[in-house]
């Protein structure tokens, strides 16, 4: 089908507005598009009405990025729709002469009140007034962070010449005096001892006041479990004498029960159903309790727990457990009853410490070979999580460090003395690219391995440890070749994934480590390569791998499955 020449002609729509710049300069042509916004059609008698508007839009984006030089040709063509020309010679921009910033009062003294950045402030640049409003916010933004009600600018000037071409910027800023925290109040409906519920606060009234330390009073409240609504609010006109500005706290508990269910699978242990019942707060003293539940075809568990709270009670308390296991795999079986008492503790530098005290009665079975022992075992914990997302972070690491140990003139059936430690990477670069590196070691010291129960010893092989291997299939063996487990455990890994999308990533890596009797055995190495795929879901990572284990005897092509944190 063929249509006629005018026809065509009159479909062709023509563009509202045709720009012309003299130099072409992007950022002045983004800011002319910013400042005008989308345009419409018009007619004729519209569009010189609406010359009128823009030339004074156009006035304001180019003065903006310090243009002030210009020349301005505004030409409507005539039709419906009209059309308008604009045609622009810059000219040379303003640029800075004198730069002043000072900063007064006590402020003056605070190290960590700075001057705003000087990068697009310096004598020889082009003007920016976005840059010189974006200092006088630095400014104000520091002042109410750090509690300087009454700052203020003693100057703020912004001198432009236009013919000279040069600008001369004044600020000075007096801090005034720093205002500081003063009685912290509570409207809780009684639900907490006034005792406790203040020991979630890590400032002390005259402390000098900062936004920071109440953000992270609401951050801990909110994720202490025992509360599901946290206001916290200051009205500095309400300050006294001494500059002492009041804090009130609303805060409105959570329910106190909740129930979990779920239902997982990987590899490793094929499909598992969890549960979980939790009393998130049992009396005013904030104690809690809780029961956890784990069913899969190798583990059986259940596990219960009481809390008591410490100072400060988002990080410190005092844990009791109780737990019943049974783990079958292959011809290991290993049935434990076990009771801890638990001290938690987050120290200054903020690793979280945990001294603990351990009974474990343990019932096993490996090699053919059934025994059972007693444990007492006082033990510490070291653990540092440091990341900046909690489900799928793009930059952080943990360290974590285990010691635990037993003696026969204490309560048990052995002398052992074991250490393990990992620790987790992961490095996001150029958007798109991440490394994730793991090392995991163990070390292991007994007078007779052979009474050591299966819980203690170390196995390796699975998608949480050396991919490309069965689970658990990296370990001594015996005289008929069933696993004994090890006394020494290292293992490495090193991943590459590539962004495809925000939910879905790709994954190149190479696995190696070993389990051994003897420590000079870890050099030989056995190592499992492959690709994977990332899902990220809402509760974290899915991971697919396709790995192949290269040794000859124990290796192979593995399908592995898990999900968890990277971290």
């Amino acid at each position: 089908m063929f249509l006629p020449l005018p026809l065509l002609a009159a479909e062709k729509k023509l563009q509202p507005l045709v720009l012309q710049l003299e130099p072409e300069v992007a950022a002045v042509r983004n800011n002319i598009e910013a400042y005008l916004g989308e345009i419409e059609q018009r007619n004729t008698d519209e569009m010189r009405r609406y010359a009128r508007f823009a030339r004074g839009q156009l006035t304001q984006a180019l003065e903006a990025l310090g243009y002030y030089r210009y020349q301005i040709n505004l030409e409507v063509e005539e039709g419906n729709p009209a059309q308008l020309q604009v045609k622009i010679l810059l000219g040379e921009p303003v640029r800075l002469q004198q730069v002043n910033l000072k900063l007064a009062g006590p402020a003056e003294n605070q190290p960590d009140f700075t001057l705003p950045s000087t990068k697009k402030l310096q004598p020889g640049q082009q003007l920016n007034h976005a840059a010189y409003e974006a200092a006088k916010k630095h400014f104000l933004d520091q002042a109410l962070n750090y509690g300087y009600f009454a700052a203020d600018f003693s100057k703020s000037s912004l001198e432009i010449n236009p013919e000279a071409g040069t600008a001369n910027i004044d600020l000075n800023f007096n801090s005034g005096s720093r205002y500081r925290f003063g009685e912290v109040t509570f409207d809780q409906k009684d639900q907490f001892q006034e005792s406790f519920i203040k020991k979630f606060v890590r400032f002390n009234k005259g402390d000098a006041f900062d936004t920071e330390r109440l953000s992270e009073l609401s951050r801990e409240l909110r994720s202490s479990d025992y509360f599901n609504e946290v206001l916290v609010d200051v009205h500095e006109d309400q300050a006294n004498e001494a500059l002492e500005i009041p804090v009130e706290v609303l805060v409105r508990p959570r329910k106190p029960h909740s129930l979990d269910l779920g239902i997982g699978y990987s590899t490793d242990i094929g499909p598992r159903l969890s549960g979980s019942w939790t009393q998130h707060w049992l009396n005013d003293l904030g104690h809690s309790r809780g029961v956890n539940t784990e069913l899969s075809l190798p583990r059986k568990a259940v596990n219960a727990w009481y809390q008591l709270p410490l100072t400060p009670p988002m990080t410190d308390k005092l844990r009791f457990t109780t737990a019943v296991e049974d783990e079958r795999f292959d011809d290991q079986r290993s049935q434990r009853f076990s009771a801890a008492l638990q001290w938690h503790h987050q120290q200054a530098n903020r690793w979280d410490r945990i001294l603990s005290i351990k009974g474990l009665q343990e019932n096993y079975q490996i090699a053919g070979e059934a025994d059972k022992a007693w444990l007492t075992l006082p033990g510490i914990t070291f653990d540092r999580l440091k990341s900046d997302q909690r489900v799928d972070p793009s930059q952080g690491y943990r360290l974590h460090f285990d010691l635990a140990a037993s003696h026969q003139d204490f309560l048990s059936d052995i002398n052992l003395f074991q250490v393990t430690a990992f620790a987790r990477g992961l490095y996001t670069f150029y958007d798109d690219h991440r490394l994730l590196a793991r090392l995991q070691m163990g070390d292991l010291y007994t007078e007779d391995f052979s009474v050591t129960p299966v819980s203690l010893r170390f196995f390796a092989g699975g998608d949480q440890t050396l991919r490309g291997y069965a689970y658990q299939a990296i370990a001594p063996t015996s005289a008929t070749g069933r696993a004994l487990g090890g006394r020494y455990l290292l293992v490495g890994s090193t991943e590459y994934q590539y962004s495809l999308s925000s939910t879905w990533r790709l994954a190149v890596f190479v696995d190696a480590g070993n389990v051994t009797l003897e420590r000079e055995e870890l050099k030989t190495l056995k190592v499992g390569r492959g690709i994977g795929l990332r899902w990220i879901s809402p509760v974290g990572a899915l991971r697919l791998d396709i790995a192949e284990g290269l040794d000859e005897l124990q290796g192979g092509w593995q399908l592995h499955f898990s999900m968890g944190p990277e971290l």
